[in-house]
């Protein structure tokens, strides 16, 4: 994509739908991990039907550019706080650097507290802690040192 020519009004921001698989499954792919299509389709279908996940995904005009997935724990036996943990975010090579990314925790952010979530936390590689720490967020350390932990506190 040529950054030059990029309009922001050709991006919005929706949960994802079941006909968004195609477009989304080589973005999976790309992040890493991916144990077989089939079974992420699977599992991805089971995903649209849970209100306690939200699966958002970045389009340029028709293209799905990027997503995040972010999942509600619930709320906890003692205290009741929810906690939700985002899984994945992850934008397209191509269109990063174009505040996509930070659109897409923004809305991940908007369903925690619309969800009336209570901590949001992640950990990052150390690819992402830069994306991060430009959002204004410090990682803490965590028995996985390249992936420090995050918590956003909406109390």
């Amino acid at each position: 994509m040529n950054t030059s020519s990029y309009n922001p009004d050709a991006l919005s921001i929706r949960p994802a739908i079941p006909t968004d698989w195609s477009s989304l499954c080589p973005l999976l792919a790309q992040m890493g991990h991916l144990d077989s299509e089939q079974a992420a389709k699977s599992r991805f279908e089971h995903l649209l039907q849970c209100p306690d996940q939200y699966l958002p995904v970045a389009l340029f005009d028709t293209t799905v550019v990027g997503y995040a997935w972010v999942q509600n724990y619930g709320a906890h036996l003692r205290s009741g706080s929810s906690t939700a943990r985002l899984h994945d975010l992850f934008v397209l090579s191509n269109y990063r650097k174009l505040s996509i990314g930070t659109i897409l925790f923004q809305s991940v952010k908007a369903w925690a507290a619309q969800s009336k979530i209570r901590y949001l936390e992640w950990q990052a590689s150390q690819a992402a802690l830069g994306f991060y720490e430009r959002l204004g967020y410090q990682g803490d350390p965590c028995p996985q040192p390249d992936y420090p932990f995050f918590e956003i506190d909406f109390g």
